[in-house]
Parts: C-alpha cells; structure tokens; sequence
C-alpha cells in the first residue's frame, strides 16, 4: 500500500508540474502512458482541499455554518469525481465518435491535468471571498481608492479569463495530442462539448450548487 501511494504521489506531481511547464511535452507522454492512479488521487486531493476550503469559507460568512461546513465536506467531494468522471466520460465519447482511438485511462488522465487551472482558479476566487466580501479583512477602496471596487473586479475577472484560456488549451491538446484528432474533428467536438458544459453551469447555477460558473 505505501509503494502504491509512493507511485501515485509521483504520478500526481509529474502531471501538475507537467502542466504547469510543460504541457504539450506532458499530454504526449500521456498518449503514450496513461497514469489513471496519479490522475485520480490528484482529483481526490483536490476534492479534499476543496471541499474544506468551501466549508471553512462558509463558516466564516456565518451561513449556518455547521449545516454548511458538513454538507460540504461530505458532498464536495461526491460531486467533485462525479463531475470529473462525468466530463471525461462525455468528453472520450465524444472523441470516439470523431475517430478517436484513445482509451478512456488516457482521455482520464489528460482530464484531470485540465483541473490544475480550476484549482489555481478555485484558490483565486476562496482567497478573493476571504479579503473582500463584506466580512472579508480588506476594505476594497484600500486597493484603488474610490475606484477600488472596481479594480478588485477588473482584477478577478482577468484572473478568471487566463484560467479559463489555460483550461481551454488543455482542452484543446486532450482531444489533438491524447485524442488524436486533426482541427476540423476539433471544431465538432467544440460544438457538441460547448452547450453541454454551458448547460451544466446553468443548472448549478439554477440549483445553487455554486454562486458563479465554475471553470
């Protein structure tokens, strides 16, 4: 057991750090070698922090926080795989219909490189929650005067868009390098991947399960 978690931990840091420097280089060794293990115990660490971040950010805000810090510790992480096994799922088949022949470990692997901008990005948004919502410790005018409102928006929303784009990319070099599929093949899987995840956003949104459209 503890060779196993060895072995994974060192898959895990090989694909966030892969991604994070190398990641044309990365998505070509996983063509060639999947590693499932390191991508799913990256996904469950991440749900980990995940959920205790939300629950702690929950507290704080004093939205009945002992309902809320145990809905979210012991549903974070259900929805978390769910919603990552799910895309990859959506996102292989998809990509077999257009000629792909990838395997599911490799479209799996590659997926869960792309949650290394939701986590930068999830950070972002949990550190943006703490310092400047009402009950956050700055004053945002601290940071722009009167205009630091603004600023403070300007500032997130910009942060957003990078990670969104890094994401993207890494959409992108899953269905060409892992996938195989040439630039036409591309475009289809966009528009038949786009109103999935655009409907999954709203109906988290219409449910409550998040307050904004995660990336």
């Amino acid at each position: 057991m503890t060779d196993w978690l060895r072995a994974a931990l060192r898959e895990t840091w090989r694909l966030v750090a892969g991604v994070t420097r190398r990641p044309v280089e990365t998505y070509e060794k996983i063509a060639r070698v999947p590693s499932p293990r390191g991508a799913v115990v990256f996904i469950g660490g991440l749900a980990l922090v995940a959920a205790g971040a939300s629950a702690a950010v929950a507290v704080a805000a004093g939205s009945g926080p002992a309902r809320a810090a145990v809905g979210f510790v012991l549903w974070g992480p259900v929805g978390v795989f769910g919603v990552y096994l799910a895309a990859s799922a959506v996102i292989w088949l998809v990509g077999r219909a257009l000629g792909s022949q990838a395997t599911f470990e490799a479209f799996l692997t590659a997926w869960a490189g792309s949650y290394v901008p939701t986590a930068a990005w999830f950070a972002g948004l949990t550190l943006f929650h703490v310092l400047f919502v009402p009950s956050g410790f700055l004053d945002p005018s601290a940071v722009g005067g009167v205009a630091g409102p603004v600023v403070v928006q300007v500032v997130f929303l910009a942060f957003s868009v990078a990670a969104f784009l890094w994401k993207a990319l890494l959409l992108y070099l899953t269905l060409r390098v892992v996938g195989g599929l040439d630039f036409r093949r591309i475009v289809a899987a966009a528009a038949i991947l786009a109103p999935v995840a655009i409907g999954y956003w709203l109906l988290g949104l219409s449910l409550g399960w998040f307050k904004v459209p995660l990336i």
